[in-house]
């Protein structure tokens, strides 16, 4: 099975999960829970056992990622170009942080980073907001260039020409044994380097598997759906024409370039009551119609999947009942 192929698959089995989360049946508001007749007596009586509270919570988390992306072709427009180069292959944050990245308040946000506000609507079903600062680089590869260039040094009409992009980057995907003897610098580089930026809210349900008898911990799976606004930071070089993004001369390039639909499963361990780790992975697709290329007004586009799997720990607590609780 292909790369996109496995990630359609994924895609189709969290919809039909989150789904199934979303029109489910809605626990009492008197807070109880009914477990299956397998769980109590022969007789088929339905046992009955408390919810951990989450109605009124407001919760934050913040955590980190993978991301993987299927192929896709991308589309530059400029002052003397209009091109399209296919099938291209990308990778999430190539650099390796050590450990002391994650924790040191100086750098925690460098590399790829999750977070979200929420707010339990009920005991089971919550809606947050947050960003997803996945990051994409295009590494040096063979591709198939269709268009046209209308003066400079690669002036000429092209019709599925094999060339070599990502020049800039430090290592390669594809090794083709002529990669270095295809004619280049179409594409040198093409990367959302200060994110792949994801702002977006989500809707929500969880499903308990099990509360301790102190009624302070407990696990639980959780599904969601989301839609989101993508906001990418991008550096590109087409036809050597001057990057948008330039971190020497302050220049960044973040700008509203299309939107994504997402969905999620997990695994949700809460603790001590407020405290909670949850492990999900998460699916969906980008549209990118409008990206920003070159100072001379330049533009990219491009469509794919991702799959995304991170690890969050976060805080979850309701004020009000905190107040009294403490009366």
């Amino acid at each position: 099975m292909t790369n996109k192929k496995t990630i359609k698959f994924a895609i189709f089995i969290m919809l039909s999960f989150v789904s199934d989360f979303c029109f489910s049946q809605v626990t009492p508001e008197n807070g109880s829970v009914s477990i299956t007749p397998a769980l109590t007596s022969d007789n088929e009586n339905f046992e009955t056992r408390q919810i951990f509270k989450r109605k009124g919570n407001i919760y934050f988390y913040w955590g980190y990622p993978k991301a993987y992306y299927s192929h896709s072709d991308i589309s530059f427009t400029g002052d003397i170009y209009d091109f399209t180069i296919t099938d291209i292959m990308a990778t999430d944050d190539s650099y390796k942080h050590d450990f002391t990245t994650y924790i040191n308040p100086g750098t925690f946000s460098i590399p790829m980073y999750n977070w979200r506000v929420g707010y339990f609507i009920n005991d089971k079903t919550f809606i947050n907001f947050g960003q997803d600062h996945m990051k994409y680089e295009m590494k040096k590869q063979a591709t198939y260039l269709t268009g046209e260039i209308r003066s400079g040094e690669f002036e000429g009409s092209y019709n599925h020409t094999m060339v070599v992009v990502g020049e800039d980057s430090e290592e390669a995907v594809l090794h083709t044994d002529n990669l270095d003897s295809l004619p280049g610098e179409f594409v040198a580089e093409f990367e959302h380097c200060d994110g792949l930026n994801d702002f977006g809210f989500e809707i929500g349900r969880l499903e308990q598997f099990w509360i301790s008898k102190n009624g302070k911990n407990a696990l639980s799976a959780q599904g969601t759906f989301g839609m989101g606004m993508m906001i990418p930071d991008s550096e590109v070089e087409v036809i050597e024409r001057k990057p948008m993004h330039n971190n020497a001369e302050g220049r960044k390039s973040f700008h509203l370039a299309g939107y994504s639909v997402s969905a999620s499963v997990g695994l949700q361990f809460d603790f001590f009551k407020h405290l909670f780790i949850l492990g999900k992975l998460k699916a969906g697709y980008i549209n990118l119609p409008d990206i920003l290329t070159s100072l001379e007004g330049g533009r990219a586009s491009q469509h794919f999947n991702f799959l995304e799997p991170s690890l969050v720990v976060g805080y979850s607590g309701n004020i009000s009942r905190n107040k009294k609780e403490n009366k």
